[in-house]
């Protein structure tokens, strides 16, 4: 079952003018090597909340980073305090709520993921406690795509296991559906896809996004007018998906569709959405064993199990902040959550068996699993207490 309780969008990264530094952003990312010419190394992931968590070692001490093609390479501030890597360029970062802030680029003198060693890499210092979903997830860094881009990657999550490799097996290509890919500066990936009779350019893979797919709302407009996307429900609230942590206000469209297709493979029940960027999450990339091939720019796409699970929803997402607390984030139309009164910016002060006013904290709701219906007590914007249980239903019966 595909879980919905809790929704972690993580980082989408751009980049703009720099202060004065020794070296630009755009230099800096293309440091770098690898140890070995001739490898193929694989290492066992970790799955949390659909994202992929990895153990690297640097300086001999083993970290948790996440799994990101969608961001370049990052180590967290606490780490630069332990080691002190030198700072090699200074930028501003732009996260997926398009939240700005200035940072330090250092540069890592190595890091070893399995036995392989990846020398002079340059990452940006992130505050990943700045979020307090990310800081839940207790990782220490991102292994992005400025480092990833030195070798091939297979990510097998259906036995998770990752494969860092210098060459690509030609069985491999013979038994996969092949999508080429486009990079840009920050060496991120960039595909096309089909929805019904629409082209779609330029979307991102993100592996650090648990979502689907995310279109910007003029294409959005495009499939609708045309026919391709009958009816949406209207997610309204707040989201805090980005590395910076700043809430922003949303209004999402979401529909449920059979019309997406990469190649000749078309995909079923895939959840589309708007959003300001387009990208494709690990919700769709995790339907498949996926190879990087750097060398030939192209993914090797090779089916897992089929995908039957339904798209299921209480259809609210919980947030924190610290002058809120637990609080409603967001809540979509028409499902039982909206239908019984739920609104966004009550307080939430029991899920379950957590009690937020009696010692549960938000990581332990961001770590908790529910069943098929929970338990909430709310305090509404008029400050009377209310509970509630809401079930969970198929978000395309809401339609």
């Amino acid at each position: 079952m595909r879980k919905r309780f809790t929704i972690i969008t993580l980082v989408v990264i751009s980049f703009f003018v720099l202060s004065s530094c020794t070296v630009q952003w755009t230099k800096a990312v293309q440091y770098g090597h690898i140890s070995k010419n001739s490898f193929n190394e694989t290492v066992d992931m970790e799955i949390q909340n659909g994202l992929i968590f990895v153990p690297v070692h640097i300086d001999g001490k083993e970290y948790r980073f996440l799994f990101d093609t969608g961001a370049p390479f990052s180590i967290s501030e606490e780490l630069q305090k332990r080691h002190a890597f030198k700072v090699v360029s200074r930028g501003n970062i732009v996260d997926s709520d398009h939240s700005k802030k200035r940072v330090d680029w250092v540069q890592v003198d190595a890091i070893q993921i399995g036995d392989i060693s990846f020398q002079n890499q340059t990452a940006f210092l992130g505050d990943f406690n700045a979020n307090p979903k990310l800081e839940c997830l207790g990782f220490d860094g991102i292994i992005g795509s400025n480092l990833m881009r030195h070798c091939n990657w297979t990510i097998d999550q259906e036995q998770k296991k990752l494969t860092l490799s210098s060459s690509v097996d030609a069985r491999v290509v013979n038994e996969s559906i092949t999508i080429p890919f486009k990079e840009d500066l920050q060496y991120s990936m960039f595909i096309n896809m089909a929805i019904g009779g629409a082209q779609v350019s330029n979307i991102l893979v993100d592996y650090g996004s648990n979502g689907s797919i995310a279109l910007n709302k003029k294409a959005f407009s495009v499939l609708k007018k045309s026919g391709i996307i009958d009816n949406t429900l209207v997610e309204t609230g707040a989201q805090q998906s980005g590395v910076i942590g700043e809430p922003v206000d949303i209004n999402h469209e979401i529909t449920v569709t059979d019309s997406v297709r990469l190649n000749d493979l078309r995909l079923n029940a895939v959840e589309l959405k708007t959003g300001k960027s387009d990208l494709v999450g690990n919700e769709v990339m995790s339907r498949f064993k996926v190879t990087i091939d750097w060398d030939n720019k192209a993914l090797h796409l090779q089916e897992s199990e089929p995908d039957t699970e339904p798209h299921e929803t209480f259809g609210f997402s919980i947030g924190y902040t610290n002058e809120k607390g637990v609080y409603i984030q967001s809540v979509i139309e028409n499902t039982l959550a909206s239908q019984k009164g739920i609104k966004p910016n009550m307080k939430v002060t029991k899920v379950d068996m957590l009690d937020f006013e009696n010692g549960s904290s938000f990581c332990d709701y961001v770590r908790y699993t529910p069943g098929a219906a929970v338990r909430l007590e709310l305090i509404d914007l008029n400050g009377a207490r209310q509970e509630f249980t809401i079930a969970k239903t198929r978000l395309e019966n809401n339609l």
